[in-house]
């Protein structure tokens, strides 16, 4: 039986009636958390190169209907690489979350207030993921998704270092009266002074904030260079995500060699010097490249020149985690992290990189296209003699 049209219903575009024969029905929220589109995510979120074919029949219809001002298919690739990344950190955080509720509970008994502080940062892990959630369905509204993941990011990245502002070794205050009590009645070579347990309590807790801010801080900086990367490919006629590369490296090699200097003091493994040079020197090649990218170029530059230089990179830096990999198992047995913990960590660090990816990207085409608004009026005599002036000036001195 032939079937016609209602004629109720809002007449079609002619794009909207193509897109309907090439693209399934189907409800946005089974669509992404459908097993098909979590691997196509996983094979998405880890590339910089985003590829436009790689676009959904469904996405582009998404898009058409909800940001019809986005027809560039590097863009509308764009919008489809941050919605899968955000899929995979939402469902990383599920665990993440999970362990983290488990290990505030998973040791001494301390005061309420200390223990409401140790929650923080899995209340903040856990608010995050929610709006992580909440948020996959606005991934084809930039604008909006950009200001609420922003805001959660904030909260969700400062929570920690809130935390260890509580002076835990003054918690167990009470414990040491009662140890104290004991070395009176008993006959001990040695007696334990408040301060020296006051100060054994500080390095247990200095330890732990180590493990909780280590993955954060030192997944910033490569999350930083990555995002300078999407941003230079999605507008390679922008110069500002070159300098942040050269700003960001060597910062990151300064972070990656402080982080690393606890376990190697407690090691004392050479492959921990190995990898660390490795880092080091793998910051400095990246830094030196993206002066190559400070420059205007075409998409077809822009790819090639990131293209050679990342795979460089990426070996290097392979290359000299595998070396590290060796120290931290010593590491690993020497402070006795089980299993769980292990993994967790490692869980950590992958999932703050591509958050901070993709928070970092949104935020450099962000302050792009703020500068470019500001600068946008008319031009104002006063400011471009000063301009001159300091060109000169800079001429004189660096000749």
């Amino acid at each position: 039986m032939e079937e016609h049209p209602d004629p109720s219903a809002p007449p079609q575009r002619a794009g909207e009636q193509g897109m309907a024969m090439i693209a399934p029905v189907t409800k946005a929220p089974a669509e992404t958390l459908s097993r098909s589109f979590f691997w196509l995510s996983l094979r998405r979120a880890f590339r910089l190169d985003i590829k436009t074919d790689e676009v959904l029949p469904t996405e582009r219809a998404v898009l058409d209907a909800e940001a019809g001002h986005i027809r560039n298919p590097e863009h509308q690739a764009f919008l489809a690489w941050r919605r899968s990344v955000l899929l995979l950190v939402a469902i990383m955080f599920v665990p993440l979350t999970v362990s983290r509720v488990i290990e505030t509970f998973d040791g001494p008994e301390i005061p309420h207030v200390g223990r409401a502080f140790q929650l923080l940062p899995a209340i903040a892990e856990g608010l995050f993921c929610l709006v992580a959630f909440a948020q996959l369905k606005n991934w084809a509204q930039w604008k909006h998704q950009r200001r609420a993941l922003f805001i959660a990011w904030v909260i969700y990245f400062i929570a920690p270092f809130i935390v260890f502002s509580y002076p835990f070794r003054h918690a167990y205050d009470e414990y040491y009266v009662a140890a104290d009590a004991i070395q009176k009645t008993a006959s001990m070579p040695f007696k334990l002074s408040k301060q020296h347990y006051q100060m054994a309590i500080g390095m247990m807790f200095g330890m732990q904030a180590l493990m909780v801010l280590g993955p954060k801080v030192i997944s910033l900086m490569p999350g930083m260079i990555r995002a300078s990367i999407v941003a230079k490919l999605q507008f390679p006629g922008a110069t500002a995500p070159g300098w942040l590369m050269m700003l960001a490296a060597p910062v990151y090699a300064l972070f990656a060699y402080i982080i690393v200097l606890l376990p190697y003091q407690i090691t004392g493994s050479w492959e921990f010097v190995v990898g660390n040079l490795g880092v080091m020197a793998a910051q400095i090649f990246i830094g030196i490249s993206g002066r190559r990218l400070t420059v205007p170029l075409t998409n077809e530059e822009s790819y090639e020149r990131i293209h050679k230089t990342w795979l460089a990179y990426i070996g290097i830096i392979v290359a000299s985690l595998g070396f590290m990999a060796y120290g931290f198992r010593d590491f690993i047995h020497e402070l006795n992290l089980g299993t769980v913990r292990v993994v967790t960590g490692v869980l950590s660090i992958a999932s703050n990189v591509l958050l901070d990816t993709l928070i970092g990207a949104d935020a450099i085409i962000a302050a792009m296209s703020y500068l470019r608004r500001r600068g946008g009026g008319p031009p104002d005599p006063r400011q471009q003699q000063l301009m001159r002036d300091a060109e000169t000036k800079l001429d004189v001195f660096t000749r």
